[in-house]
């Protein structure tokens, strides 16, 4: 899903909360599904952004906040501009936490890492570049290699002021990190992610993912029909029949992850990607056919009053 929600962003209300889907018809289409998240997008008078620019080399990146993280784990430099609206709660004091890991293969952050980040706020979505306000900024130590550490963790702490609130349903939310069959729950849905994955299942997983993507589109204030329709239509997913050669890697050797006070759950690979992972190739229109490598990052949790694992 992550993938899905970076390009998203970078194209969910006053009173919303993220556990109440208002739905009056069974759903068996993509149309459904689109008429779905519609239905429960929000307008804002105010549509305040923060964002981040991520300016990276050497290492992979890790940025955690609320209920979820963010992952930059390409080897080579990374910048690039990232929204944080959909890693927000609600309003208040937050905290943007930094992981830095070593290049793969590497055991220790060397003196080629480097990691720099500028925290902004802007008053609309549409504001111009010059009304963007810095608000924090972040850079490893000077020191970092002769440290030789195998991960370093700083943290950002600034105020947002959003006009969303979900924190109720995490308040009311199961913690899931106190049950004893935990893991075998999240093991079991991540399997039939996977076979949805596998059998290409386009409607069940996007009907699964409704919940979140109605989070995406309010947060970053995409509540048009047009730009839910462009969005849901033109993103090659996991569950894309335009893939070929496909392999899902199996749901093993994962690293189980909670967040928000064990309230949220994720499963990764060791090597820090998300545990639900395609590979396979994939034939563009213009007829060059190239490798496709990529993975959801699914986070899970156990709304009120049930005992089912659901897409946060």
């Amino acid at each position: 899903m992550k993938n899905k929600i970076l390009i998203t962003l970078i194209l969910l209300s006053l009173f919303a909360c993220k556990g109440q889907i208002k739905s009056n018809k069974n759903i068996t289409t993509m149309e459904d599904i689109i008429e779905e998240i519609y239905n429960n997008v929000e307008q804002y008078e105010k549509r305040p952004v923060y964002s981040v620019q991520v300016n990276k080399s050497g290492c992979r990146l890790i940025l955690e906040m609320e209920g979820e993280d963010y992952r930059l784990l390409e080897n080579n430099g990374e910048s690039m501009m990232l929204p944080l609206n959909y890693m927000l709660i609600n309003s208040g004091i937050k905290e943007l936490k930094i992981r830095v890991f070593p290049k793969e293969g590497e055991v220790f952050l060397s003196s080629y890492t480097q990691v720099g980040l500028i925290l902004y706020f802007s008053p609309d979505k549409d504001s111009r570049l010059k009304d963007y306000q810095k608000i924090a900024t972040f850079k490893l130590p000077e020191d970092i290699a002769e440290q030789k550490l195998p991960y370093y963790e700083g943290v950002i702490t600034f105020k947002a002021e959003v006009p969303f609130d979900y924190s109720q349903d995490l308040e009311d939310a199961v913690n899931i990190e106190k049950l004893k069959s935990i893991e075998k729950k999240l093991v079991r849905k991540y399997n039939e992610l996977r076979e949805m994955c596998i059998n290409n299942d386009v409607i069940d997983y996007n009907k699964r993912q409704i919940h979140s993507s109605i989070i995406v589109y309010n947060t970053s204030y995409e509540n048009t029909i047009e730009e839910i329709e462009k969005s849901e239509s033109t993103i090659l997913s996991m569950v894309d029949s335009r893939l070929e050669n496909k392999e899902v890697l199996p749901i093993e050797n994962y690293i189980i992850q909670f967040y928000a006070e064990g309230k949220i759950v994720a499963l990764w690979q060791k090597d820090l990607n998300p545990m639900l992972y395609v590979k396979g190739t994939h034939t563009n229109t213009e007829g060059f056919t190239r490798k496709y490598e990529s993975g959801d990052a699914i986070f899970l949790y156990m709304p009120k009053g049930s005992k089912e694992l659901k897409m946060w």
